[in-house]
């Protein structure tokens, strides 16, 4: 659903053929079919037996359940890593950094993908032939030790932790320089910051791996899902993280279809009471005056919307701010001398 409202927001309320669709909405969007991907391969995996124990299965739907298990394992770790590319993305698209930071932010993205990648093919390598590691019957095969995808798959999440929670404060003081209203700097960051709620669903699931691990080596389908509900989990947050900061248009118009209610019905109960002493119209200029937040008023040099925010190091005198919420900026009554 934020997606979706995400989409609307860049592609409706901004002039142009297609809005202001991006990079990052397209990378977002990838990220989204990934984890309904993963959703679906864990019901077929469910479906099969993964979370029952392994002796109340029969042999074919053993058979089935691990050999969906590894589709679903090296599936799911995308769910949770493209979606850094989404954070990238945004956080270029608001603060418009250089070309060295870009540089960085891709390296560390990259390295973790590569990382990933390395996990993903390892579920289906670790067996040779590969079916054997779901057939047992096939003669000749042998399979690597479980040690193996147990440690590349905890150095692989440790480091994907990291990475989600330097992505959440590393923007704080850059957002917090923007001259914006405090309340929609305290958004953005807000919203940034669910990737350290992604990186402590991460950690409390590095806390459980070992015994996860260990019950497998016993039992091969009970705790497959416990673990594929935190790798969702922790692409949901990244992806909502990422789409949240674009959402201020929508959040604009709301806020003044409310406000016009109010004050409609504040102008209703007026005229009753005060009969002839305040028109519509008067009221309405009124109202524009009177229901402006304070602090844009007073806040000169600010964007009216968290969405794709210029990182201005000075202010520029400004008199008065009057908001339209079906535009992207404010209109600026500038002075005479300006």
């Amino acid at each position: 659903v934020i997606v979706i409202l995400r989409i609307i927001c860049r592609a409706c309320f901004h002039r142009g053929r297609y809005g202001r669709l991006g990079l990052d909405d397209f990378i977002t969007f990838v990220c989204l079919i990934i984890l309904i991907v993963s959703c679906i391969c864990s019901s077929i995996g469910i479906s099969y037996g993964l979370g029952r124990r392994e002796e109340t299965l029969s042999p074919e739907q053993l058979e089935q359940a691990i050999k969906w298990n590894a589709i679903i394992n090296s599936v799911v770790i995308w769910s949770f890593s493209l979606p850094k590319f989404a954070i990238i993305a945004i956080l270029k698209r608001i603060l418009d950094y250089g070309t060295k930071t870009t540089v960085l932010f891709l390296s560390l993205a990259l390295t973790c993908q590569a990382c990933f990648l390395a996990v993903s093919i390892w579920w289906f390598a670790q067996c040779h032939p590969v079916a054997y590691q779901w057939d047992k019957t096939i003669e000749g095969g042998s399979c690597a030790s479980g040690e193996v995808l147990t440690s590349l798959a905890f150095a692989t999440s440790a480091y994907s932790a990291f990475l989600d929670l330097f992505f959440a404060f590393y923007p704080v003081p850059f957002i917090m320089r923007l001259n914006m209203p405090l309340k929609n700097r305290l958004a953005v960051c807000a919203a940034l910051g669910l990737s350290a709620i992604a990186c402590a669903v991460t950690i409390y699931k590095l806390t459980v791996f070992q015994e996860a691990f260990e019950q497998m080596a016993v039992d091969r389908t009970y705790s497959v899902p416990y673990l594929d509900i935190f790798g969702v989990a922790e692409g949901a947050l990244l992806i909502i993280g990422a789409s949240l900061p674009t959402l201020g248009p929508m959040f604009r118009i709301l806020k003044y279809k409310v406000t016009s209610y109010a004050s409609n019905s504040a102008s209703g109960d007026r005229s009753q009471n005060q009969s002839g002493t305040l028109t519509s119209s008067n009221w309405r200029g009124k109202r524009g005056r009177e229901f402006d937040d304070e602090e844009i008023a007073s806040s000169p040099g600010m964007h009216a919307s968290v969405d794709d925010i210029p990182l201005v190091k000075t202010a520029k005198p400004v008199s008065r701010y009057h908001e339209d919420p079906f535009k992207d900026e404010l209109s600026v009554d500038k002075p005479a001398a300006y």
